[in-house]
């Protein structure tokens, strides 16, 4: 994905620090959030997410550049980038992932929502303290 790809400079909608919104957003063109936002967010170009900037939602996009927190799903055509700092629990649908080194990252990443449905039937992956326990019962000696 080329840099450019998650520049910033064309953005038509801000949600600027201090702002908080609940509900559903759709943009013709790119957002930047800087604030919080809780719902559903279409975007039909580039989402933005600011070092300030937490979302609890899921989101629709073309390509995201994350540098704050997402909580939830994002469904990105293009491409997602996690910026060194930014904070991300959930699930990523998406033809390229970019990782950033210092990302807290707690989810999974799937190349569309059509693969993740086929690989539904397989187990999940399992969490650390999920890997240390065994199924085995403790052996009482009599």
């Amino acid at each position: 994905m080329p840099k450019n790809d998650f520049e910033e400079g064309n953005v038509a909608s801000i949600i600027a620090e201090g702002c908080h919104f609940n509900g559903s957003i759709k943009v013709k063109g790119s957002i930047r959030v800087d604030g919080g936002f809780e719902g559903q967010l279409t975007v039909s170009e580039t989402l933005v997410i600011g070092k300030g900037g937490k979302l609890d939602a899921k989101v629709e996009t073309r390509r995201a550049s994350i540098a704050g927190t997402l909580k939830g799903e994002i469904n990105a055509q293009d491409g997602v980038k996690l910026q060194s700092g930014s904070h991300f629990e959930g699930n990523i649908f998406t033809k390229n992932l970019v990782i950033e080194e210092g990302v807290f990252f707690d989810g999974g990443c799937w190349r569309s929502i059509e693969s993740k449905s086929r690989h539904k039937s397989s187990s999940p992956p399992r969490k650390p303290e999920q890997l240390a326990k065994t199924d085995r019962q403790p052996t009482v000696a009599t």
